[in-house]
């Protein structure tokens, strides 16, 4: 089991993680934190890394418990993520397998960040078709949170990660491998039963 923050999908090393355990319990009450991976997720583009961020309620300099935290629409963000998405993965190997079911999940409206980031990681986990239990802690598990698992891992030092492994990515030729962006990358370019044998 390991305790953990919910993330926008997250980076490879975060999975690297996650597939260690049969249980993953989910921190959704800890405090919103700007420059994480709780509402941003990177991905690899002709250009190199492109942050995708999520606008939150508030601002990102809030303090705000997570399942407090709310989705601003007041720009069209979804579209946006999911038109970046298509447009620099719509050449990978298996990216027509995942697209409709990803674009569904863009089209659902959540009004707080946790329940969509719940969704990412249980469409994630199903595409994978991994075992592994997904659970939103509660009064009887928040105990256990002071020995939570946080991925060293940010938005502004994902690259640093060394222990992640490589593959064929979409821009290889003109960018070399970029190290440690979002699972969906990996998903893309390898199918879900591939990339989940890499991460066991």
């Amino acid at each position: 089991m390991v305790y953990t923050d919910l993330h926008y999908f997250g980076a490879l090393s975060y999975y690297l993680e996650l597939a260690r355990h049969e249980q993953i319990v989910f921190d959704g009450r800890t405090n919103f934190s700007k420059m994480s991976f709780k509402n941003r997720m990177v991905i690899a583009t002709a250009q190199g890394p492109l942050h995708l961020t999520i606008p939150i309620v508030g601002g990102r300099d809030q303090k705000t418990p997570m399942n407090e935290v709310r989705i601003a629409y007041d720009s069209p963000w979804s579209a946006q993520h999911f038109k970046a998405i298509y447009i620099n993965y719509k050449r990978a190997p298996y990216f027509e397998y995942y697209v409709d079911s990803l674009k569904a999940l863009y089209e659902n409206e959540h009004v707080y960040l946790n329940d969509f980031l719940v969704a990412t990681q249980k469409w994630t986990k199903e595409q994978l078709k991994a075992k592994w239990l997904i659970e939103i802690a509660n009064e009887q598990t928040s105990s256990n949170m002071e020995n939570k698992w946080v991925d060293a891992s940010k938005p502004n030092n994902f690259h640093t990660t060394s222990n992640t492994f490589q593959y064929q990515q979409v821009f290889d030729n003109s960018t070399g491998f970029i190290q440690n962006v979002c699972i969906i990358d990996a998903l893309f370019a390898m199918g879900g039963k591939q990339l989940l044998s890499m991460l066991s």
